[in-house]
């Protein structure tokens, strides 16, 4: 259904009647758990770029519907990059493990505001880095992590959703989400802890990361 670091839903306070776009919506589980939020009155909209997880989650609507009985999730194909999704019509955009793996992340964040309504708000859960990978070592915590390769910084998460003409942002690391994901008998964990620095481990680098923001 989709990779997750986090609980964008969540933290979004998601309301009744909201308009809600989720970027990268995979097989559609953050969009139908919006839609549930939302309710009859409102509205989700997925975009994801690879049409074989948009025909997935379409497939996922049916049974999504039977069970609440809304009509209130579509999906669309799509880059972030160049949101399918008209100026201004939309009051949450949610993301859930998918900004790091963009090439362009200033653009998207323009993407992102453009999109929302004036007093729209972001919730967004992602990966980010609390200081530079050791070179050697991307590798394997890519392998143990997933999405690393295109982290950026925590600063410069938020520099981008500056520039992007967004305000009231607050980024909340939380490092538990990578140290939850290790396991000391993996041999891949055992190989990536002899080559860290000593008293480092992942989550010293790596970290899920929950950035709310809101259009002035």
């Amino acid at each position: 259904m989709g990779l997750s670091c986090g609980n964008p839903t969540a933290i979004a306070s998601l309301k009744p009647g909201e308009v809600v776009l989720d970027l990268g919506a995979g097989g559609g589980f953050d969009c139908f758990i919006a839609g549930s939020k939302v309710g009859a009155t409102g509205r989700v909209i997925g975009v994801d770029m690879t049409p074989e997880m948009i025909m997935k989650a379409r497939r996922n609507v049916s049974t999504y519907t039977a069970q609440t009985g809304f009509s209130n999730v579509e999906f669309r194909l799509g880059e972030i990059e160049n949101l399918p999704v008209a100026d201004a019509s939309v009051d949450v955009v949610i993301s859930n493990c998918v900004l790091n793996l963009s090439p362009d992340k200033a653009r998207v964040w323009r993407e992102i505001a453009r999109v929302l309504r004036t007093g729209g708000r972001v919730a967004v859960s992602d990966l980010a880095l609390l200081r530079p990978l050791p070179e050697a070592l991307r590798t394997d915590l890519e392998a143990l992590v997933g999405c690393v390769a295109g982290a950026i910084s925590v600063s410069e998460m938020r520099s981008l959703a500056e520039a992007a003409g967004l305000g009231s942002i607050e980024l909340r690391p939380k490092p538990e989400y990578v140290d939850a994901l290790t396991d000391w008998n993996d041999p891949l964990y055992q190989r990536i802890m002899q080559a860290l620095p000593a008293g480092t481990r992942p989550s010293t680098f790596v970290v899920s990361l929950d950035v709310t923001a809101r259009k002035n």
